[in-house]
């Protein structure tokens, strides 16, 4: 691979060292496209790791990849797997509770996860399937889905997150697989009755310019739901609903509903 020893450059940080090379290669040719266009067809600053050029490519992108990946982890996410060992089924609300704190958006939308999956419900019909994009630690949210507990797919761009979702199902019996991807890309996704795009589209957008129409036209489901901050990581700071106006016009001709809860602004998006 041509940025083979880049990128296990830029992933040698700790916070970084689980992201999959293919996510870590999508950021890093998407930030030289925009950002250093001539790096792309030089070679020489490749071949020296001590270079100017080498150096700023490996902090920008470490930069990037913080934003869109390591920010949502809160102290004490690496108990996660201690944590896990204690949970018996999906009954056992509480260990799950535990597990959902330790990420910042199942965090906040933890005493509102039965009236999002209630809203849900009143849309969506014979939810049997669900494909959970940038899921994070959402899978860990079946025990408040108010309907029978569905084939679940989830996606994530590190592989041990993805290690965790897959020991987690297995755990409680859920029918279900976790992989890795990088959705910029968008290919080979499964066909399913529902698809979460919960707080995600913002950070791939600034990946890569208009990859939400992609996903939207492209992923194969009856539902999608997309949901949107309305106040920044932390909660510190309100963010207008108005600034959904972009996503208003990808989806100007299917129909679609919103509810909204603390926090976080919904669309519930009927495809088929």
């Amino acid at each position: 691979m041509k940025f083979e020893r880049l990128i296990n450059d830029i992933k040698k940080k700790k916070e970084l060292n689980d992201l999959s090379l293919d996510f870590v290669l999508g950021i890093l040719e998407e930030y030289l496209k925009i950002e250093k266009p001539k790096l792309l067809v030089e070679g020489k600053w490749l071949i020296n790791p001590k270079s100017k050029d080498y150096k700023i490519v490996v902090k920008e992108v470490r930069k990037i990849l913080r934003e869109v990946y390591g920010a949502f982890k809160k102290n004490g996410f690496n108990k996660r797997e201690k944590l896990l060992k204690e949970i018996n089924s999906v009954n056992d609300v509480e260990k799950h509770v535990e597990l959902l704190k330790l990420h910042t958006s199942t965090s906040e939308r933890l005493p509102y996860y039965f009236e999002i999956y209630g809203h849900i419900v009143e849309s969506v019909d014979k939810i049997k399937s669900v494909l959970d994009l940038g899921a994070g630690m959402n899978p860990l949210s079946i025990p408040f889905m108010d309907f029978e507990k569905p084939t679940y797919y989830a996606v994530e761009v590190a592989d041990k997150d993805v290690d965790f979702i897959n020991a987690y199902f297995k755990k409680v019996k859920v029918k279900g697989h976790a992989f890795a991807k990088d959705l910029t890309k968008v290919d080979n996704l499964p066909k399913v009755d529902v698809c979460f795009m919960f707080k995600l589209l913002d950070t791939l957008e600034s990946l890569k310019k208009n990859v939400s129409k992609e996903l939207i036209e492209k992923i194969n489901a009856r539902w999608i739901i997309v949901s949107f901050a309305t106040k920044s990581l932390g909660g510190k700071k309100v963010i207008s609903k108005k600034r959904t106006a972009w996503f208003k016009k990808i989806i100007k001709d299917y129909e679609y509903t919103n509810f909204e809860v603390e926090n976080e602004y919904f669309f519930v998006i009927r495809k088929k």
